[in-house]
């Protein structure tokens, strides 16, 4: 049997984690009474694993106090006998949920909360949940993530039909990205110094520019200019007006001058390299497709996990 050591992109869903931290267990919590683990009565066997009725309550107040979710008894029971079926399935294709994975979640909702374990888990209690409640929730939720994936990595319900329709919806929305090395050079405007004038040596200079390389050396030259490092930057960091201003400015020429708040600015384009989008490349887009399937078939896939088991209700 493999064990799996869940990383921690692998863990709960992010709104599960989201709203436990926000709620950090309401304060109103407190003033009920704990739950009494002795009152409890079979209300389903999954493979002869009992649901029962302190278990329903159980997960109806985490549903309530920790999700902000409205959880009926049916739906609690159909939740519960659901969790015991994801872990059998997960069980039956070779993987097991350690304990460790389980603390490592649990960890990560304390400090979401801003407490420790030992203090969330009496902020449990006071609210009238036991912390082992919670932890079991957790194991289910870790191996319905495992199936979900197990499900992605086949990659079967995706065509090669749908993936170029896919990867060339995207390349036609996302496009390629463009990446580009800039210099920028400021005439300073001083005190006393018109700025129209250096808006004029500023045009000077750019109509005689032709070259990265040999370019500056003449600039350097000039009283009040500031020549810049340069800098890269890429299509998808910039504003539409900029990407637009630095299509139309060919490799080794400037950028008409523009005010700044130093001065007057003019930027030399020195390189630009064209690359795709991560977002469009095939293996991108075939995990994240079969992923968005996956999630669609959710329900229809634990439908068909229910069939495998034998559920009874008491």
């Amino acid at each position: 049997m493999l064990t799996l050591a869940l990383p921690a992109r692998a863990g709960l869903p992010a709104a599960f984690r989201l709203t436990l931290a926000m709620a950090a267990i309401l304060p109103a919590a407190s003033v009920l009474a704990p739950t009494k683990v002795s009152a409890q009565a079979v209300v389903a066997l999954v493979n002869n694993a009992p649901v029962t009725s302190f278990d329903v309550e159980q997960r109806m107040r985490i549903a309530s106090m920790t999700e902000r979710r409205r959880l009926d008894r049916k739906a609690a029971i159909q939740e519960l006998i659901d969790d015991q079926v994801k872990l059998i399935e997960a069980r039956r294709i070779g993987y097991r949920v350690t304990e460790e994975g389980v603390e490592q979640e649990f960890s990560k909702l304390a400090k979401g909360a801003r407490m420790s374990e030992r203090e969330f888990e009496t902020a449990l209690q006071r609210a009238g949940i036991q912390p082992s409640a919670l932890r079991a929730k957790i194991r289910a939720d870790l191996a319905w993530v495992v199936l979900l994936r197990d499900q992605a990595r086949r990659g079967s319900q995706v065509t090669n039909e749908e993936l170029e329709t896919e990867v060339e919806a995207r390349r036609r929305k996302e496009g390629v990205i463009t990446e580009y090395v800039l210099r920028p050079v400021v005439f300073i405007v001083a005190r006393g110094t018109s700025p129209a004038s250096r808006m004029a040596a500023a045009n000077s200079v750019r109509a005689r520019f032709n070259s990265c390389e040999t370019g500056f050396d003449e600039i350097r030259s000039l009283p009040d200019v500031a020549i810049r490092p340069p800098i890269m930057r890429t299509s998808s960091d910039l504003s539409p007006q900029l990407r637009q201003l630095f299509e139309r400015t060919p490799v080794d020429r400037m950028t008409p001058p523009s005010p700044s708040g130093e001065g007057i600015e003019i930027v030399a384009v020195c390189s630009k390299k064209e690359r795709e989008n991560p977002a469009s490349q095939r293996s991108a887009v075939a995990v994240d497709l079969s992923e968005r399937k996956i999630t669609a078939n959710a329900k229809t896939y634990l439908e068909s996990l229910r069939k495998k088991v034998d559920i009874r209700f008491r």
